[in-house]
């Protein structure tokens, strides 16, 4: 064999080895970049409306909640925000947000509870500090006529993780999805 035919030899199955291997990276980096994720249960959005006369004096006022969250009991993870004004004063009953510590999905209703991390509630004409407090959200994401309801621990509800109500307050603005 020629000194030619020894060389191109070795460069034909270097380069073959190198084609191979950018062929076989390249599928592998687009299977692995199309290929889909689960992420796994999750909730995400915000909603808000006005309190109806189930409320009592509260009936009427604005309220507004953004809630984020992924995983499931034991491995949740996300953030919450509530605001609740004062309808016709422009001024504000309480407002606060925290960390959802457990979510529990089921088709289109999630249940979230977490704790409040900075916030307040005024309630007792006094800004009562409701940091350390458990909350809890059930959403049911029904297109774009969402139901949520919820419960604070600061209102003297006894709040297990991952524990929910029935969704009974229709969101007037706004949008939650709920993922199974």
């Amino acid at each position: 064999m020629t000194d030619t035919k020894k060389l191109w030899g070795r460069r034909g199955i270097a380069g073959l080895a190198a084609t191979l291997a950018l062929i076989t990276g390249t599928a592998t980096a687009s299977f692995a970049g199309t290929a889909p994720s689960d992420p796994g249960p999750r909730l995400s959005g915000s909603a808000g409306g006005k309190l109806t006369k189930t409320f009592g004096s509260w009936a009427g006022d604005p309220v507004k909640f953004q809630i984020e969250a992924r995983g499931g009991p034991g491995t949740t993870k996300g953030t919450f925000k509530v605001f609740h004004g004062k309808g016709g004063t422009g001024g504000v009953v309480a407002e606060f947000e925290g960390k959802i510590t457990c979510l529990l999905v089921g088709g289109e209703v999630a249940v979230a509870t977490g704790v409040i991390t900075r916030g307040y509630a005024n309630f007792t004409d006094e800004n009562a500090d409701v940091t350390g407090q458990k909350v809890s959200f059930t959403v049911h994401d029904n297109g774009r006529s969402d139901r949520l309801y919820w419960m604070w621990g600061f209102m003297n509800a006894p709040i297990n993780d991952c524990q929910g109500t029935a969704p009974i307050l229709e969101m007037n603005h706004g949008d939650f999805k709920v993922h199974d």
